[in-house]
């Protein structure tokens, strides 16, 4: 990611190395440095993929490594997060929000 980037973040979710079946899924909460999301709400989900939006705004203000966090709560009630991944931030020069 490139400070000033405006996208959604792919994020897959996996036991026993397949996606986890959305099915099985009440809500999943993202945080990547002080920003988060949920699904269903701002996190949506499509091709086995839960995609969390950034802003140029907000990437403009993230450091070079961010931490990031994925917590779900499955219909069953069980609520699992993940390990902390980090996500790499390449500065930018220039700092206008196209």
């Amino acid at each position: 990611m490139v400070q000033g980037d405006a996208y959604s973040i792919d994020i897959t979710i996996k036991n026993l190395g397949e996606a986890i079946p959305i099915e099985t899924v009440e809500k999943v909460e993202v945080t990547l440095l002080n920003l988060t999301r949920s699904y269903p709400e701002e996190v949506t989900y499509s091709d086995g993929k839960f995609h969390f939006p950034v802003t140029q705004a907000e990437t403009f203000k993230l450091p070079p490594v961010c931490p990031m966090q994925v917590r779900v709560k499955f219909t069953g009630g069980d609520v699992v997060g993940s390990m902390i991944q980090t996500v790499a931030v390449a500065g930018a020069i220039s700092k206008a929000v196209l």
